[in-house]
């Protein structure tokens, strides 16, 4: 017995030594581009293999019936819904038919089996949210990993309204039935589950009702997965909050190897916090759970199958590399200026990361948010959110382990114990998911949520618009001074603006307007002072990382 204990610690040494060994990537993995069709896509470490499966495979996200999506049809009537130029201006990026994408689809999303539910169920991915696509003097160039532009609330309403319209216009639903092949059937089922379909929308959308739309590009996401766990799944109505702090998505390259990620650093990144992130946020985009105060352990959506297998991915995403293909080469005289100037302004709180290293450890730097200045809201509202805890009153906090949950607590108790309990369900499933996706990180350190996290900025010309709330377009004009910033501009525009380093603005399908609350373009007052020549070379240095 003892040389098997001996046996199993000389091997966990022996692992633990070959992961902090140094590994780098091979330079064809991560420098150049290959081309598919009419898209560019610069080398990330990901094949074509990959792409699909992150671009496609569930994480438990359920929406609706998946035949039913591609037979509704948009509310103008001279469209189906899924067609690829009305998803197209929803932001999503259109995409051919494969094996994992038999309809052909847009990235980001899935056609899955509910465990439930024997038929199939669409549900939007990962990549929905972490996929994006620019167009560079154009040609059009995919960024794996890298912040969508999509509407989410847009593509919400169309969807609800597409729904609404099927259930009220006797014509419309008769072609409905046509498309699923139960014209010469009894509807009335059909018609009744549309019903409940309905309701749950209408229900959701008024739950997550805001004041200032988020437009494309962004999302409250812990406000509304603070909705989902606290008011659909507990069923406490006076739980509500309104999301009202959205931010933009943030990119995946390097988020696996940080100690710790979201927007404020609230999520420390050592097994199984990544797990946990995931499954919430699988729960938040129409994921199921089925809380019960008799039960210990909650059955889910959640595929746990696949989150394991999609972290392993992320943990070897690199980030994208300048464009030279498309945007020309890079000033080397004025980079090598401007590596200078953000040694002095930047590298303080954004750390440079060879991403050539695969096991690369990255310390994020938290800035307390009097000190950065920017808008506050969405770490403030993370920090104050409270609700009552419903049918989890005295239930453990850990599920097996720690202390009764009182009647009100922290919304993030909350939504932790329900992520655990979901998990606890399928202990085999989780356990495989974990040892799939492990990874050394650095330990978080312990510090107050009223922060703001700064990453490495390797990757940062193409994941405009910029600040943790999307308030700021180019990277020039988060160089000046707050109040000579763009009080408005446009956003869904896909061109990219190489000298401003940025999108676009002057048009597009949304106005952004940083007067309004949750908007604030100001703090982040570094490199200001900088004269325009001195600005140009801190630019074309950030091109280069």
């Amino acid at each position: 017995m003892k040389w098997r204990v001996g046996a199993g610690l000389l091997l966990v040494f022996i692992l633990f030594f070959w992961w902090r060994h140094e590994r780098l990537l091979p330079e064809d993995l991560i420098t150049g581009h290959v081309e598919a069709g009419s898209v560019y896509f610069p080398a990330q470490n990901w094949d074509t293999a990959t792409r699909e499966f992150i671009a496609f495979t569930s994480f438990g996200s359920r929406i609706l019936p998946y035949r039913w999506f591609l037979a509704l049809e948009h509310a103008d009537g001279q469209r189906l819904l899924r067609d690829d130029d009305v998803l197209s201006e929803l932001g999503f990026i259109t995409a051919p038919a494969s094996p994992l994408n038999p309809d052909a689809l847009p990235i980001g999303f899935s056609r899955d089996l509910d465990n439930l539910d024997p038929r199939e169920w669409l549900g939007l991915t990962c990549a929905a949210c972490h996929t994006g696509q620019i167009q560079v003097n154009g040609k059009d160039v995919r960024l794996e990993g890298g912040q969508a532009l999509i509407d989410y609330t847009a593509f919400e309403q169309a969807l609800l309204a597409s729904l609404q319209l099927t259930a009220t216009d006797t014509a419309r639903f008769s072609r409905f039935i046509s498309r699923l092949g139960m014209a010469d059937v009894d509807t009335q089922p059909l018609r009744d589950e549309l019903q409940q379909l309905i309701a749950f929308f209408e229900k959701r959308y008024a739950i997550n009702a805001v004041e200032v739309p988020y437009g494309a590009g962004r999302l409250d996401a812990f406000g509304q997965i603070f909705n989902a766990i606290a008011v659909e799944a507990l069923q406490q109505p006076e739980n509500i909050r309104a999301p009202d702090a959205p931010t933009s998505f943030p990119v995946l390259w390097d988020a696996s190897h940080m100690d710790v990620v979201q927007w404020n650093g609230s999520a420390p990144n050592i097994e199984p916090g990544p797990l946990f992130q995931n499954a919430t946020t699988a729960l938040a985009v129409y994921g199921k759970v089925s809380v019960n105060a008799h039960e210990r352990f909650y059955p889910s959506s959640i595929r746990l199958d696949n989150l394991g297998r999609i972290q392993a991915h992320l943990y070897q995403l690199a980030s994208p590399l300048w464009p030279t293909f498309a945007a020309g080469d890079l000033d080397a005289e004025r980079v090598g200026r401007g590596e200078a100037l953000y040694q002095q302004h930047c590298l303080e709180c954004h750390t440079l990361v060879d991403r050539r290293k695969a096991n690369r450890q990255i310390k994020a730097v938290l800035t307390p948010l009097d000190d950065i200045g920017t808008d506050r809201r969405m770490a403030e509202n993370f920090v104050n959110a409270r609700v009552k805890t419903g049918p989890l009153a005295g239930k453990k906090q850990w599920v097996l382990v720690g202390s009764a949950m009182p009647e009100e607590a922290a919304t993030l108790d909350v939504v932790m114990h329900v992520t655990v309990g979901a998990l606890m369900k399928n202990p085999w499933q989780t356990f495989k998911a974990i040892w799939q996706e492990f990874a050394f990180n650095a330990l978080p350190p312990s510090h107050d949520n009223r922060v703001y996290k700064g990453r490495p900025l390797n990757g940062i010309w193409s994941s405009a618009p910029y600040l943790h709330n999307g308030s700021v377009p180019t990277l020039y004009d988060l160089l000046l001074p707050p109040q000579e910033r763009p009080v408005e501009f446009y956003l869904g525009n896909w061109d990219m603006d190489v000298f401003r380093v940025g999108l676009k603005v002057d048009s597009g399908s949304f106005l952004f307007d940083t007067r309004l609350a949750g908007n604030s373009n100001s703090g982040h007052e570094y490199g200001i002072e900088l004269a325009h020549a001195d600005r140009l070379a801190l630019l074309e240095y950030l091109k280069s990382l």
